[in-house]
């Protein structure tokens, strides 16, 4: 998506150029182009902006009270908002390379400084390769100014966020189906790092979010967790049970005839 408004700063790292935008009350983050890496609305930064990071809020209603999660890629610290607002008993590790990033998301999008969010300056791989300690869920959201990191379609990288999951824990990536990468990643990479047990939903902007379960897809009871995604989504203030009818739409076979993990 392409960033609008008003170029409001412009800095540089070894990685390249990191550029502001701003348009109303919105903030965007951007590397070295015009493609929005991260937004907030400056007023409400705990409130998800793009789709494809209200869609990997649905992992929250996929497993059970998590008390940890893992973010892989900070950007701007959308996700990292929302989970610290509307998640309080969750502990946030944020994981990203960039240390000018994180300096811009202290700076310019008012990321919480507090103890349940603990920020770590480091390459996803190599923080992974430290046995953290084990989340129930994993967010993976590594992108670089040419596009996905290929990471995010790599099986030994995959391989070792599965092995940074709680039994029973979700890893959430955030694929780029225009990238050349997306289609061997999610037919096959992803599949055989989670033994097949992976569902996904498409965005029409171009993202596709895929769930992988390391304890096997769930049993879903339709109602209660199209009741449950309202109620979050209106503690989120997005349109989580919208995305919840689709995610079940486009897996209803698989989630029919999954395995109960109850």
């Amino acid at each position: 998506m392409t960033a609008k408004g008003t170029k409001i700063h412009h800095c540089t790292d070894d990685w390249g150029d990191l550029t502001i935008h701003q348009d109303a009350n919105r903030r965007m983050l951007c590397f070295g182009n015009d493609i929005q890496q991260s937004c907030i609305d400056i007023h409400t930064p705990q409130r998800l902006c793009h789709n494809y990071t209200q869609v990997m809020m649905l992992g929250f209603l996929l497993t059970g009270d998590p008390r940890h999660c893992i973010l892989l890629g900070l950007g701007a610290g959308s996700l990292a908002h929302a989970i610290f607002a509307h998640f309080p008993n969750c502990i946030i590790n944020a994981v990203e390379q960039r240390a000018q990033v994180v300096a811009l998301a202290r700076t310019w999008f008012a990321l919480p400084h507090d103890r349940r969010l603990r920020l770590h300056i480091d390459d996803a791989d190599s923080y992974l390769m430290k046995s953290p300690m084990p989340a129930d869920l994993i967010f993976t959201d590594l992108y670089l100014s040419e596009g996905m990191n290929e990471l995010q379609a790599q099986e030994a990288f995959l391989a070792r966020c599965r092995s940074a999951l709680k039994p029973g824990g979700i890893l959430i990536c955030n694929y780029w189906l225009r990238s050349s990468l997306t289609a061997h990643a999610l037919n096959q990479t992803l599949q055989a790092a989670f033994d097949q047990q992976v569902v996904t939903l498409s965005i029409p902007d171009g993202n596709c979010i895929a769930f992988a379960f390391d304890g096997g897809i769930p049993q879903l009871n339709p109602k209660l967790f199209i009741k449950t995604a309202e109620a979050l989504g209106e503690r989120l203030d997005i349109p989580l049970q919208r995305h919840a009818r689709v995610l079940m739409h486009e897996n209803r076979q698989l989630f029919r005839f999954a395995r109960s993990t109850q």
